[in-house]
Parts: structure tokens; sequence; C-alpha cells
């Protein structure tokens, strides 16, 4: 049984908005603080989650970086579940989809799984499971 797929680099934006779509019940996502104040996500995919919040999705978002800028990112998207996780040295990128699917990525590559013990420890690194 395969465990993941590599995704493309041009696809992942995609891969990651297809994702996100399909949620029936909860988003898990990371997110590296200074590098989505520098250069954040483009505002579809910010107006897909306020979407489906408002269709009762539960979204949180686990953040790795300098603590001072978590209250900036936090007052930025205020209808998120925001977290701080830790320092960036601790940071594991992953989107996961209902605890079921998701991206994570390794070494600048990024992959897709349904690999439910893959998904179960990727949520416990950053203790959301």
């Amino acid at each position: 049984m395969k465990f993941c797929v590599q995704i493309n680099k041009k696809n992942v934006l995609k891969t990651a908005m297809t994702l996100i779509s399909s949620a029936n019940k909860n988003i898990d996502i990371t997110m590296d603080v200074a590098e989505e104040l520098r250069n954040s996500l483009p505002d579809e995919y910010h107006k897909r989650l306020t979407n489906l919040l408002k269709k009762g999705i539960k979204i949180s978002r686990y953040v790795f970086g300098p603590k001072n800028l978590f209250k900036i990112i936090k007052n930025k998207y205020p209808m998120i579940n925001t977290y701080y996780s830790g320092e960036i040295n601790k940071y594991q990128r992953m989107l996961i989809i209902d605890k079921e699917k998701g991206l994570f990525a390794v070494n600048e590559k990024v992959f897709f799984t349904e690999f439910k013990p893959l998904i179960k420890s990727l949520l416990e690194y950053v203790r959301i499971y």
C-alpha cells in the first residue's frame, strides 16, 4: 500500500483548494507565521476558508515561528481558531481535512496522503489529534 503521493509543486495550491472544499467537519492547518505575513496565500484561499466557517466547518490553524508575530496573525484572521505551536524549528507544514486526508511537506516536497497512521502521527506531532 502506497502511503503517500508526491504533488507537483505547481499543483500544490490547486490541490489544497480542492481539499479544503471537500471538508465536511474540520480542517487543521499549520503555518509559518513569518512566511504568511511576508507572502500571504491568495485571497481566494482565505475567502474559501471563510465560506467554510459559515457552513459550520471547524478550522484550526497552528502557528509556528516568532511568538511576537502570533498576535498579528490571530488578529488578521479572527474568525479562525489560531494556536501558537512553537518556534519555526518545530514546524511541520500540513493541511489535514476531516482527520482523513491531507497534504504535508518534507524536504521541500509536498505529498498527499489518506494513510490513517500517517495522518494521526502528523496531527499528534503538533498535538492537535
